[in-house]
């Protein structure tokens, strides 16, 4: 009898895959493609065919011919149902550069054939000119920088250091372990010296996309709404109540306290004690409690910060969510932990006045994909929230 042959594993979930920084085209691809041949490819395998033909279909990378070939036939399907639905949902307009460039220099190359030699990525890039061409600066960091780099999964980024003599050391920077540049000096004069250049010489050879900062971190657009519960009138003791009396017979005939009457008008208001421990004991850390311990200490509108969240994540918007100062720690941690549910990127910032601001971080778009909608597509949003510079090389040119 012949063996058959093994089942392949189909107990597993293909949500699980996607990451922060896939858009909602490229996690379709990749989502249709794991849902076509789940049941037929391996589960290790099929998810590095799915990265493979979402990058081949949205980005026009390239890889070795075989591997080219055998994407492109599983994914035949899928690929005609996205141009398919892309073609419906807009049309993609080339700019002619020539009347462009007169106009606004800054923006485009001033070779027509430049925009697309350098706007697209390349796969497998071997030489240092294709390496150059899939690096962007991101918004003059190298660890941005890098860090985008390393997702096209083409190398990196590195900067390697070695001592020449007592107190002076050698930095030399490589991409993709091609050298770039080095220098020498004390540890952190040189480190930091190889570090200015080797930026300046990418963006000399690369496109630079800054994120514009629409909104100072000094206000915010998102305020603390409260529970009605929260914030209900203290009723003032009644005056039967001992407190009222015992007042009275202390010269208290109504208003603030004090001899001025400048004290305060109402109760003081006491908190309920949700546990059994004792006065002065340690409380556990907010970080290490549920969620729903945590809600017992706010007094925000723990539904409607829900719904926001789930908006946020539907919407996807261009830009920083900054909320107010007057979210206690405990509102915060609360919405860090609304935010990680959804997988949305999140933190904690120190504003210049020294206040803690929760911020929700803007949705990210590779660097790549904001040169071709700034450049070629003239998307209104992403040419608001961006700003693109051509390299250097180009604009020698004019």
């Amino acid at each position: 009898m012949e063996s058959a042959e093994p089942a392949v594993n189909t107990d597993w979930i293909i949500e699980i895959y996607r990451t922060p920084h896939d858009t909602n085209s490229l996690w379709n691809l990749k989502k249709w493609f794991m849902q076509l041949h789940k049941e037929c490819i391996p589960e290790e395998e099929l998810v590095a065919l799915a990265q493979v033909f979402a990058n081949m279909v949205a980005y026009g990378c390239r890889y070795a011919p075989e591997l080219m070939e055998r994407v492109s036939e599983l994914g035949k399907p899928v690929a005609k149902v996205y141009h398919s639905l892309k073609a419906k949902r807009s049309f993609r307009a080339q700019i002619p550069v020539k009347t462009e460039c007169h106009e606004s220099p800054a923006h485009v190359p001033a070779d027509p054939e430049g925009l697309d030699w350098r706007m697209d990525p390349v796969f497998p890039a071997h030489t240092l000119d294709e390496i150059l061409r899939n690096i962007i600066v991101v918004n003059n960091s190298l660890k941005e920088t890098t860090e985008w780099f390393e997702r096209l999964g083409s190398g990196t980024i590195s900067i390697a250091i070695s001592a020449i003599s007592h107190g002076i050391f050698e930095v030399k920077a490589y991409a993709a372990n091609h050298f770039i540049n080095k220098t020498s000096g004390t540890y952190r004069k040189a480190y930091a010296q190889c570090v200015v250049d080797l930026l300046e010489i990418l963006k000399y050879y690369c496109y630079q996309v800054n994120y514009i900062q629409r909104f100072p971190y000094l206000n915010y657009n998102v305020e603390r709404l409260l529970n009605e519960s929260s914030h209900q009138p203290v009723q003032c003791i009644e005056q039967h109540n001992i407190g009222y009396r015992l007042l009275q017979k202390l010269g208290w005939s109504g208003g603030g306290l004090g001899s001025k009457q400048t004290g305060i008008l109402r109760p003081i208001e006491v908190c309920y004690k949700h546990d059994r421990r004792g006065l002065g004991s340690k409380k556990p850390t907010k970080k290490n409690q549920s969620i729903d311990t945590i809600e017992d200490y706010c007094h925000i509108d723990i539904p409607f910060y829900h719904m926001l969240m789930d908006a946020i994540l539907a919407r996807q918007p261009y830009y920083d969510l900054i909320f107010s100062p007057e979210f206690t720690e405990s509102e915060r941690i609360l919405l860090t932990r609304l935010a990680a549910q959804r997988r949305l990127r999140c933190g904690t910032r120190i504003s210049e006045t020294g206040q803690a601001q929760f911020v929700i971080k803007r949705y990210p778009l590779p660097p790549h994909v904001v040169l071709a909608q700034v450049l070629v597509e003239n998307h209104p949003l992403v040419s608001k929230y961006y700003e693109v510079i051509p390299p250097r090389m180009f604009l020698q040119s004019y």
